[in-house]
């Protein structure tokens, strides 16, 4: 039965001790027996994955009597496929004697996962086009509304402040709106920063509550909650995806609990997978709607996964296996009660961060006069005539002398001819002729201790960290307003 198994087995401690059946060899690419007595090193292609499966394997093995990960070998003719590992203990009394492992290719279920994210994520695209042309049309209709009557109200000067205050507020929401769909770009690149979750649900709230006026929303926050390292866009994901599927389990009026807590998860916890103690903070989202009997309740984190039909219009949505997999990539779990008739829970639970400091968004200044003027000279690369004008409008409200080049070699040039001047360029990325990453090494070239700021419309990627690391001054996301361009350019100038 060993011999004729479909999955690879073999005895190893460090190293592959005695036997191992044929297939074992093959899916490797060696002959049988010719790994015998070698270090399982071999297989691996770097020392740091082999650490990391060792320690995995056997920490599991020692604590709950059997071991499983998922980890990528190298075949003797040098191709790396994917497999899962399984082990336990030959003799569970005399841990001497190895460890019996069961390998398994999982190369072609790690291929048709991919095509299905990719599937997901083309359909996540129709969703997220229509909500977010939605709401883009609604703020281009405050926008034109506000002009029109600026156009009346032209003299007023009280009017017209408060029409700029509402555009302003708008503008603000419009770069809310992107900021989501470039976090779902970044295909699950995670920005980490200490957030506090009672804000998040509360801007994921404000989103969905115009979808579902027939639902009553109520919200409970815990008074001091403890705040968690995690990336803003994907927890706002998260909390709009349980709402969404909340909502979709009301057919008509209803409920919708939401509440945060914090809670303390001890050694010997209750949970019947392994949890790591501490803080956690819980976010619950709960519905007066069907309800799932346990069947269902089994299948609800499988990838596309619905207990609605394949016409439905409301679409199959993102599926609650991207929550599952949000969460689980930010140390935290969920758990979800329900029952038949009688509404659905689920509990989000992440770990406490460790830093006290929170990301906070407040109001801006409005004031120039309280911003400070220097006389610095700037150069400003665009190739946007309207970047260009907005900026050099900017530069020369707060003080400073304005130079503007329309694309990387332009500002190459300019930067040669006038090095000794200009104190600071503000590089955009994507330009003709040369873009902004050459233009970045160019200046560098000429002046190595040349201080630049990155301003493009994409958020930080890894291309951007890049510049980063490598000499750049700052970063500046499109839209920006004048008071945060003011800040950003005297931090930057004000350091030696």
């Amino acid at each position: 039965m060993l011999e004729s198994s479909p999955a690879g087995i073999g005895i190893i401690k460090n190293r592959i001790l005695g036997w191992s059946n044929d297939i074992f060899y093959s899916m490797l690419g060696y002959e049988p027996d010719s790994l015998k007595g070698k270090s399982t090193r071999i297989l691996y292609a770097d020392q740091k994955e082999y650490d990391r499966v060792g320690i995995n394997l056997y920490s599991k093995v020692d604590k709950y009597g059997m071991g499983i990960v998922e980890t990528k070998l190298v075949r003797k003719d040098g191709l790396i496929l994917d497999f899962r590992i399984r082990a336990s203990r030959l003799d569970k009394e005399d841990p001497s004697k190895g460890i019996i492992v069961v390998i398994t290719d999982i190369s072609e279920l790690k291929l048709l996962q991919v095509q299905l994210q990719q599937a997901q994520k083309m359909e996540a695209i129709g969703v997220l086009a229509g909500g977010i042309s939605h709401d883009f049309n609604n703020i281009l209709m405050g926008i034109q509304g506000h002009l029109s009557l600026m156009q009346i109200d032209v003299t007023a000067t009280e009017k017209v402040t408060a029409h700029a205050k509402h555009i302003g507020r708008m503008v603000k929401t419009a770069a809310e709106l992107t900021s989501r769909l470039l976090g779902f770009a970044r295909g699950g690149k995670y920005q980490i920063s200490t957030l506090n979750v009672n804000e998040l649900l509360s801007l994921a709230l404000n989103i969905f509550k115009p979808t579902r006026k027939d639902i009553i929303v109520h919200a409970t926050y815990e008074e001091k909650p403890h705040l968690v390292d995690a990336d803003q866009s994907q927890l706002e994901q998260v909390f709009l995806n349980l709402l969404i599927n909340a909502s979709q389990a009301i057919p008509e009026h209803g409920d919708i609990f939401v509440t945060t807590q914090n809670i303390f998860i001890k050694e010997d916890h209750d949970y019947p997978f392994e949890v790591h103690p501490g803080q956690y903070i819980r976010v619950t989202v709960k519905d007066t709607g069907i309800g799932m009997d346990l069947e269902i309740q089994n299948k609800i984190f499988d990838p596309f996964f619905s207990t609605k039909d394949i016409g439905d219009k409301k679409g199959r949505g993102l599926g609650l296996s991207t929550v599952y997999g949000i969460v689980k990539n930010h140390g935290g779990f969920i758990l979800v009660d329900s029952e038949k008739g009688k509404g659905t829970s689920f509990h989000v639970c992440l770990p406490a961060s460790n830093n006290i400091q929170t990301k906070e968004i407040k109001e801006e200044p409005s004031s120039i006069e309280s911003m400070q003027k220097r006389s610095e000279t700037v150069l400003l690369v665009d190739d946007e005539e309207e970047i260009i004008n907005v900026g050099r409008n900017f530069l020369e409200k707060l003080g400073y002398k304005p130079m503007t080049a329309r694309n990387g070699l332009e500002a190459v040039e300019i930067f040669r001819l006038y090095k000794d001047e200009i104190s600071l360029v503000v590089l955009d990325l994507i330009m003709p002729k040369m873009n902004g990453k050459e233009a970045f090494v160019e200046i560098k070239k000429i002046q190595e201790n040349a201080k630049i700021l990155i301003s493009t419309g994409y958020s930080i990627d890894d291309k951007i960290e890049g510049f980063l690391n490598q000499g750049c001054h700052g970063f500046i996301q499109k839209p920006f307003s004048l008071n945060k361009f003011a800040r950003t350019l005297r931090t930057i100038l004000d350091k030696t």
